[in-house]
């Protein structure tokens, strides 16, 4: 697992070889960590189920027990176990051959047309951070090392976080892949407070992105015009064999 994990960070992520070989190493150095303090074995890289290893970056994060540990070598090992998660997250890339993966294939997203629901949100996210810079060109995943996605903040996950070009605003994306209803005005509202209390000093700005927008949740925005609504259709790429 732990190559595939690797050729995962190059094929997928982009990350450099070298980035890619201080992640995978990183892991291994969590597992001792995590014993040492602990005086429990562990083997990140045998956790197949995300929800599992959901507990573990946990401790890692800027706010999580061993926050200290996550900061080495400026956020390796934390930006390592976050990577390691988004792999998990997605078992159809954890293949032998994912070096064969073609990434142009899986760009599946336009914004503000009509229904057509994704299966997992998971894919709907993938296919999102596929395009940042198509469909947010003013905005780029926020920290160095893709930390804005599945961004932690006091317990709370946000889907994807992104940071404007000019570093003087955040902007939050929730993702549903079916109905999105007036909660999740609720729900986006309170990670904006959550965020205003870390960064006093950026402008903070809400996108819900989902299949369908109930009339409710269109209702909800009105108070704020600091979130915005989208959905989403697939467009289908045929390739030749």
């Amino acid at each position: 697992m732990k190559e595939t994990f690797e050729n995962w960070l190059i094929e997928i992520e982009r990350k450099s070889q070298q980035t890619a070989y201080n992640y995978k190493t990183a892991i291994i150095k969590i597992n001792r960590h995590y014993k040492d303090n602990e005086n429990l074995e562990i083997d990140l890289y045998e956790i197949k189920n995300p929800e599992q290893l959901e507990k573990y970056v946990k401790l890692y994060e800027t706010t999580g027990k061993y926050s200290e540990f996550g900061n080495y070598g400026k956020g390796t090992n934390r930006a390592a176990i976050k990577s390691l998660y988004r792999f998990l997250l997605n078992p159809e890339f954890q293949t032998t051959n994912i070096v064969e993966e073609n990434i142009e294939d899986k760009e599946l997203i336009l914004i503000n047309d009509k229904i057509q629901n994704f299966s997992y949100e998971k894919d709907l996210k993938n296919s999102i951070i596929y395009q940042i810079q198509e469909l947010f060109p003013n905005y780029e995943i926020y920290g160095s090392d893709n930390e804005g996605i599945e961004y932690y903040i006091e317990g709370k996950r946000i889907d994807v976080l992104l940071e404007s070009l000019d570093k003087s605003s955040l902007l939050v994306i929730e993702l549903k892949s079916g109905l999105a209803d007036y909660k999740v005005f609720g729900q986006i509202s309170m990670y904006l407070g959550l965020l205003s209390e870390r960064f006093t000093d950026k402008i903070l700005k809400g996108c819900i992105i989902a299949g369908e927008i109930d009339k409710g949740l269109k209702k909800a925005v009105l108070t704020n015009p600091n979130i915005t609504l989208k959905s989403y259709n697939m467009k289908i790429f045929l390739l030749n064999e």
